[in-house]
């Protein structure tokens, strides 16, 4: 009877260990699945036959119409009337120093279209209002092309830079007044300046940025 007994709990213990070992087994398995065949062979994808209603690439690269980083010049819109641009003129003391001065030049359309302006201002001189007598010499002028355009009411602006003529073994002379004319206009207006300068003739002391649609100050 003890025998038996011994007998069955080694069948027992053996049964045991080898439910395990298959559990195990299985559970590995399982964790990478094969693949399924189903006995036919894949599918390779077919070539397209060009749709003869399209053309193919010219190999010239071209721009969408809609393209957010192109601007299209505008259509139907005038170059700006001279006689139709508000001028003004204010310094910039705030930016100013260390032998550097700056004043702007603003123009303003006050005409009830639209209307496109770009470059210098063609005409720039400095005067002494008391002589008329015009005074400085300017420099080449500065600052990257930029077609503006105006909406009536908006404002285009340019900058005016003033080296320190002190600076300068040079002959002085003060000037209270500006002669502006807008790009491209021949017409000049006289225009006041909030504070009078002292400039050169040799060498230049002053320059004038091309117009641009944002101000600097």
């Amino acid at each position: 009877m003890k025998k038996l007994c011994a007998l069955c709990s080694g069948i027992a213990v053996i049964f045991f260990l080898t439910g395990c070992a298959g559990q195990e087994s299985g559970e590995a398995a399982s964790s990478t699945p094969s693949p399924t065949s189903t006995g036919y062979p894949s599918a390779s994808p077919s070539p397209v036959a060009p749709d003869p209603g399209k053309s193919e690439p010219s190999g010239e690269a071209s721009v969408p119409a809609n393209d957010p980083d192109v601007t299209p010049m505008p259509v139907g819109v005038a170059e700006c009337d001279g006689d139709n641009l508000g001028i003004s003129i204010a310094a910039q003391p705030m930016a100013s120093g260390a032998g550097s001065f700056f004043s702007e030049i603003t123009f303003t359309n006050t005409s009830g279209d639209a209307c496109l302006v770009e470059g210098a201002p063609s005409i720039f001189n400095l005067a002494d209002s008391a002589t008329g007598a015009v005074v400085g010499k300017r420099a080449a002028d500065s600052g990257m092309p930029e077609v503006v355009q105006l909406a009536p009411g908006a404002s285009a602006y340019s900058t005016i830079h003033f080296s320190n003529a002190g600076a300068y073994d040079c002959a002085t002379a003060v000037a209270d007044v500006a002669k502006v004319s807008p790009p491209n206009w021949d017409s000049s207006r006289t225009i006041t300046l909030e504070s009078p300068v002292t400039v050169c003739n040799t060498p230049a002391t002053y320059n004038v940025s091309w117009i641009s649609a944002t101000s600097l100050f």
